[in-house]
């Protein structure tokens, strides 16, 4: 049978995975879309029910502001709250940090996020990619990227800490100074943190109030296992901040989903316990993929790198015989820059019974059995 021809995007597209494979959503195991398996916090789900409840709630507008919502996170990052700006996910701060610096020429590591191409782009600017290599783990070379900004001094350079799809964390010592060349090249440095926070003493927030020079993008909907909710934002100075919250739309997050994002903030005990319960799952997973001769590359996230053994199939065939054989859907590499070899799959970290049935679906795969 012939490969089909769409792909996903981005990981997570269950509803048009099964209408294309005639499988129904729910039977649908997803490790394509790297999301908290605990779900939302239960304050955050008792918040959400309580305020859809509430008719006089639902027949106001947001607050323009979500003053409580940006109190929450400057609390959690011992930043002003001026500093915060929410918006509907990172996709939307992406394109409006792009609008507001109008980069002729922005240094992109890759792979990366496919919505930084498609931002940068749109906004006519010329991405030159720095590639990080699988063969040095997609670690990245800081002097040869300080090198690149003090040879090109773009305006923009974006770098993504935890990386994604690898899940490789630059510790704080690494990065800062990436970003000290940064500013003295007069380039933005634009640092993508949507895994952050499983690392949280590892992120540059703080540093990012003080100039112009640094803008952090944060997630709080795949560390907190709600991505339906949307909610996404940015730290930079305070003058920095308004000036990207101007490029969005108004009301850009509802009611109920800044009160959730607030609600799972103020949680530190779910933070905890996630934490430690993915490493744990992170390393069983792990020791799972590489005894059927994938190399996994290491993470910090929720999430695995692996390169596929020479004598399988390659990532689109793999991804296509496991959601027909087994119904089980994980993110094919090749759309990323650097990854098109067709060798590359990314998996999150799930469950423990979960991670099991997709070790057992994938050594199936690898080696050929119907």
């Amino acid at each position: 049978m012939a490969l089909r021809t769409t792909s996903a995007r981005h990981g997570g597209d269950l509803d048009c995975i099964a209408r294309e494979y005639g499988i129904a959503p729910d039977r649908l195991l997803d490790f394509s879309a790297s999301i908290n398996p605990a779900g939302p916090p239960v304050r955050a789900m008792r918040r959400l029910a309580r305020e859809a409840a509430n008719p006089a709630l639902l027949t106001r507008y947001p607050d323009p502001e979500y003053w409580e919502l940006r109190s929450a996170l400057a609390g959690m990052l011992a930043v002003p709250p001026a500093a915060v700006t929410i918006a509907n996910g990172a996709a939307a701060l992406i394109a409006a940090v792009v609008r507001v610096i109008e980069p002729h020429e922005c240094v992109l590591a890759t792979p990366a996020f496919a919505e930084y191409a498609r931002a940068l782009h749109a906004g006519g600017c010329s991405v030159r990619c720095f590639r990080m290599a699988a063969d040095l783990a997609f670690v990245i070379d800081v002097d040869a990227l300080t090198t690149v900004l003090r040879r090109c001094r773009p305006r923009l350079c974006v770098v993504t800490n935890p990386h994604s799809p690898s899940g490789v964390l630059m510790p704080r010592s690494q990065m800062l100074p990436i970003l000290s060349c940064a500013r003295g090249t007069g380039t933005v440095l634009l640092i993508d943190e949507a895994f952050i926070d499983f690392a949280p003493g590892e992120t540059l927030s703080a540093e990012a109030v003080s100039g112009d020079h640094l803008v952090v993008l944060r997630s709080l909907t795949k560390f907190y296992g709600m991505p339906a909710l949307r909610v996404g934002y940015s730290v930079s100075s305070p003058t920095f901040a308004g000036r990207v919250a101007a490029e969005l739309p108004p009301w850009a997050v509802t009611t109920l989903a800044a009160s959730a994002a607030t609600e799972a903030v103020h949680d530190p005990v779910y933070a905890r316990r996630t934490r430690t319960f993915v490493a744990e799952q992170r390393r069983w997973l792990t020791r799972g993929l590489e005894a059927i001769g994938a190399t996994v590359y290491p993470s910090a996230a929720n999430f695995l790198l692996l390169q596929l053994p020479e004598s399988a199939p390659t990532s689109t065939e793999i991804r296509e015989r496991l959601i027909i054989r087994h119904s089980v859907v994980v993110r094919d590499c090749r759309t990323f820059d650097g990854l098109s070899n067709g060798r590359f799959i990314r998996v999150a970290v799930r469950r423990r019974d979960e991670n099991e049935q997709l070790v057992r679906a994938l050594r199936s795969v690898v080696k050929g059995e119907s």
